[in-house]
């Protein structure tokens, strides 16, 4: 008779943990990252009756108060520090004192005066710091944000991916008095070589920059000039080919003998002609090698054909424009050759004058793709800037050489029938810069964005995963720690390895269901009720039989 009264009170002691655990959800429903719990219940086995299989239980008692690790609602919030785990893990805290890991999903973080990434108790968070060039190492550490500087990077490769304009004319002649201004001929093989002058007698300014067709006039001019009206000649340029011809016109008596090389070597390489004669008979004419003129730093502008700026860090940090020149060289059975010539204006170099200070070629092929890189000459030894900062650095360019002689492309720098035009300018240089913001992304990485214009990786949020998430003790304030049930943490980076991923400037919210908790409260209250009723009905037997004696 009297386990009933055991078994009322077993009730009412279990419903009154319910009670417990309800209200604590319910007290906690803004905690955020707070996960909810219910309250588990077995029966008790007291005895089996003598020859049945009818058998009595004592009541009941809580089996275990469980966490139900579910997924809780996202906030947005407006702090880069505030994190949400969308999945699996949890956050790892150290305390600083103790060095005790902790584990939470409440992603309140801010940083201290020392710049640690701290919860709201001083815990500091862990991950993985990177090191100065945004490197990310693979110790777990305090996450510490000290980086207020980067210090410069001095330029040391471009990329630079454009086309250059196949129908350009190979062009961009400059003759000076006295050095590269003079051809040499001779009449019917003489012995005695005449001078043609191209300035004087062929009316070009010394200095100044010409086309091929305005070389071809003065060349015709200057052969005409000396030889006598008697004789004429026609001469022809094909800006294509860089090719010059020289007619003898017919009924000239006398047959030219023309050398472009030996006498006079200086007008020779302007004019791109090899040191070769050309004999020219009454009526014919004769197509020397091609002329490629030269690029002159003086008239930069005329003697090419595209041009575009760049603008590259010295050591110091300093920014510098080199503008970039491209020169038509030459065309061949291949296709077309350019020249590119790096210069470094007066007010940047550290001689004070304007310099080429690297150059190189590029070839295409028939099909407009780039195949081939000439190694790059460096005239004063590498850029030399002014300013302070080390000398002779070097910076290699690359235009995308990616296709063989012969293939098709587009992902490198190409030569189309199009207007030529820069699509992709990249180098790796920077100035020292200051931490303007940060920024974190699903996979945890922390980056911070500079006044230089620079994002570097700073750290990255590292989350620890349980094999039984339900084993982990609560430790309060929102902590947990490990157990021998909830097994070693599984650390490593978000994203991975069933991990979830960190969502920034959110919260997750307590995965608390009011509604639910209310039901929950009305029947752990009926279940309260009705035991103190098995209990008053006993006692009411009890009594009875008490009475049967009277």
């Amino acid at each position: 008779m009297q386990s009933s009264l055991y078994t009322g009170v077993s009730g009412l002691n279990a419903n009154m943990s319910e009670l417990s655990v309800i209200g604590n959800n319910i007290a906690n429903v803004n905690t955020v990252g707070f996960k909810s719990s219910r309250v588990n219940f077995e029966d008790i086995l007291s005895q089996t009756l003598t020859g049945s299989n009818n058998q009595i239980g004592v009541g009941v008692t809580v089996s275990s108060i469980q966490k139900m690790f579910t997924q809780g609602d996202f906030e947005t919030t407006g702090n880069t520090l505030d994190m949400a785990i969308s999945g699996n893990g949890f956050f790892v805290v150290e305390d600083p004192v103790l060095g005790t890991l902790y584990y939470t999903r409440a992603g309140q973080f801010e940083t201290d005066k020392d710049g640690y990434i701290v919860n709201q108790d001083g815990l500091r968070l862990q991950g993985y710091m990177a090191d100065t060039a945004g490197n990310l190492q693979n110790s777990l550490t305090d996450l510490l944000l000290t980086t207020k500087t980067i210090a410069p990077n001095a330029t040391a490769s471009a990329d630079l991916t454009a086309n250059l304009d196949s129908n350009s004319s190979i062009t961009g002649f400059v003759f000076t008095s006295g050095t590269n201004d003079t051809l040499q001929y001779s009449i019917d093989g003489g012995a005695t070589y005449l001078s043609a002058n191209l300035v004087t007698d062929g009316g070009l300014a010394s200095g100044d920059a010409y086309t091929g067709n305005e070389v071809a006039a003065a060349i015709q001019a200057s052969l005409e000039a000396t030889n006598g009206s008697a004789d004429t000649y026609t001469v022809t340029y094909d800006d294509q080919t860089g090719y010059f011809t020289v007619t003898n016109d017919t009924g000239n008596a006398n047959t030219l003998l023309l050398d472009w090389g030996s006498a006079v070597s200086t007008a020779a390489t302007v004019l791109g002609y090899s040191a070769s004669t050309a004999a020219l008979a009454a009526g014919t004419g004769s197509t020397s090698t091609a002329a490629s003129g030269e690029f002159n730093l003086n008239k930069a502008g005329d003697t090419s054909n595209f041009s575009t700026p760049m603008t590259v860090y010295d050591s110091l940090g300093n920014s510098h424009v080199v503008t970039m020149y491209f020169r038509k060289s030459s065309l061949d059975a291949t296709g077309n050759n350019w020249e590119w010539y790096a210069v470094v204006d007066a007010a940047d170099s550290y001689s004070g004058t304007t310099e080429v200070q690297a150059s190189g070629t590029v070839s295409f092929n028939s099909s407009g793709s780039l195949y081939s890189e000439s190694s790059i000459t460096y005239p004063v030894g590498g850029f030399d800037f002014t300013g302070g900062a080390a000398q002779d650095q070097v910076i290699s360019f690359d235009y995308g050489t990616s296709i063989v002689q012969g293939g098709t492309g587009t992902d490198g720098t190409t030569q189309y029938a199009t207007s030529s035009g820069v699509s992709a300018l990249t180098q790796d240089g920077y100035s020292s810069g200051s931490l303007e913001s940060i920024s974190i992304d699903a996979d945890g990485v922390v980056s911070g964005t500079f006044s230089n214009g620079k994002e570097l990786t700073l750290a990255e949020v590292i989350l620890a995963d349980f094999s039984n998430t339900g084993g982990l003790a609560s430790a309060g304030s929102n902590l947990y720690t490990e157990t021998y049930a909830s097994g070693q943490p599984l650390m490593g980076e978000a994203g991975s390895s069933g991990r979830g991923t960190v969502a920034s400037s959110t919260l997750e919210l307590s995965n608390v269901d009011i509604a639910s908790e209310f039901v929950s409260m009305i029947t752990a209250q009926r279940g309260f009720q009705a035991n103190s009723k098995v209990i008053t009905t006993t006692d009411e037997i009890l009594a009875e039989i008490v009475n049967l004696k009277r």
